[in-house]
């Protein structure tokens, strides 16, 4: 069995056929990846430019003739076709490696189609106007996938760089559709296996609220001078309802005086700690406290848009927000997502960077619950990937929010955008052009 490192991951989003992807031209070997995990398969569909497929398998009786037919490829010669597709079937019975449930699986070629290129014609391939080619890989499982491990060989030289005399391999960056999540992983010669473990959490409780403790204030009880005081407590309440004593009360009562006194000098001995009854309510949170609560629940707004549909999106959103605010988050968040330069494709967020925050206000409102108010500056990063390059999107925003203690969790209860902007210039294209 061969060797390969840890799983390297970094969420997003491939696009590979989309409007996105049909922008703009990528010349020369390319491979894009998707990975579909469901309950019976693990499919993996790989898109081959035409330069890289013939670079892996190459018929070596003639260059290959190709027919357009209903918005794909045919070879002319269907014995060559044959020949093509059996020689990648062996291909790939050994290049890469699928383990599900720690069992080795064998794929079986389930789609080999002949496609438009994506984009314009290319300037580096050997033929402009070639078609690429699609093949769906499938890996049957014979149990519910618990754990599916990946490995990944083929990893193409990125063209730029070989056109001026460099021959920097490319990582290969796919898109992983598990269930209700979608990631993007990446595939690099230095760490070249993706492993995925199925969760059984609920969606819901995969992001966690923020718990809005109470910190209890603790009172030092000394148990020696608190025995001996309610001895000395004990024994002036009996000597003085005592009327047979009524001479010896005033001499009994300056020995009463002993236990005081031992109380005093033992208040050392055997302290225990104990809360006190009257901390059981939320304290205002420090400057630093407040930054920690919102930028954990900040970063929970970005996770929830790691799952793939509405609902499962605003469930994990109400952990984390009131449900007054889960409509307008929602929109911002997801306007801020959309990028139009590459045909309306969202992008998947992969840092979230709190630049500043500072708190305004805090206290305690008429109901008895905690809320702040701070004023914050952060920077989120995300990527749309398809054809092994990625968009990379980076905006900044400086808005207002409005902390507060609900029942047991802190949520933000208000937001007010005050500024937004694009920091990264319209970039991600020119190394496409």
């Amino acid at each position: 069995m061969r060797c390969f490192t840890a799983l390297v991951g970094l969420t997003g989003l491939l696009f590979w056929g989309g409007a996105g992807a049909a922008a703009s031209a990528h010349p020369g070997a390319h491979v894009g990846v998707k990975i579909s995990i469901d309950d019976d398969r693990v499919l993996l569909s790989i898109l081959l430019s035409n330069d890289y497929s013939r670079q892996l398998v190459a018929d070596q009786s003639a260059p290959p003739i190709y027919s357009e037919s209903k918005g794909g490829y045919t070879f002319s010669d269907p014995q060559q076709g044959e020949r093509i597709r059996a020689a990648f079937d062996d291909f790939f019975s050994e290049a890469n490696w699928v383990l599900i449930n720690n069992q080795e699986a064998t794929p079986k070629i389930q789609r080999f189609d002949y496609v438009h290129p994506i984009g314009p014609a290319r300037a580096f391939s050997v033929n402009a106007e070639a078609p690429d080619l699609e093949i769906d890989l499938a890996y049957a499982c014979p149990d519910r996938p618990k754990q599916v491990s990946i490995a990944w060989e083929l990893f193409p030289e990125d063209p730029a760089l070989a056109a001026v005399g460099r021959t920097t391999v490319t990582a290969v960056l796919a898109e992983l559709d598990a269930y209700s999540q979608r990631q993007i992983v990446v595939f690099s010669m230095d760490e070249p296996e993706v492993i995925w473990h199925a969760s059984a959490t609920p969606v819901i409780q995969r992001v966690q609220p923020v718990v809005a403790k109470v910190t209890p204030k603790q009172i030092a009880i000394p148990i020696v001078s608190a025995a001996a005081t309610g001895a000395w407590l004990i024994s002036l309440i009996v000597v003085w309802l005592s009327r047979s004593a009524s001479k010896l009360r005033r001499p009994v009562l300056y020995l009463t005086i002993l236990p005081l006194a031992a109380a005093w000098f033992c208040r050392g001995l055997a302290v225990a700690q104990v809360t006190a009854p009257w901390s059981e309510k939320v304290e205002p949170p420090t400057e630093l406290e407040a930054v920690e609560i919102f930028s954990e629940l900040h970063a929970n707004i970005y996770k929830a848009f790691d799952f793939k549909t509405e609902s499962d999106i605003y469930d994990v959103l109400a952990q984390s927000v009131s449900g007054d605010l889960l409509e307008q988050v929602y929109n911002e968040v997801y306007q801020g997502l959309i990028m139009r330069d590459q045909g309306g494709a969202i992008a998947r967020v992969y840092s979230v960077d709190v630049k500043n925050a500072e708190m305004l206000s805090a206290g305690r409102v008429e109901t008895g619950e905690i809320a702040f108010k701070l004023r914050c500056l952060w920077q989120v990063y995300g990527v749309v990937s398809h054809w092994g390059h990625f968009h990379s999107r980076t905006n900044e925003y400086r808005a207002d929010y409005t902390v507060a203690q609900l029942g047991e969790n802190w949520k933000i209860t208000g937001a007010e955008v005050l500024e937004q902007r694009r920091l990264d210039d319209e970039d991600e294209v020119d190394d496409e052009s």
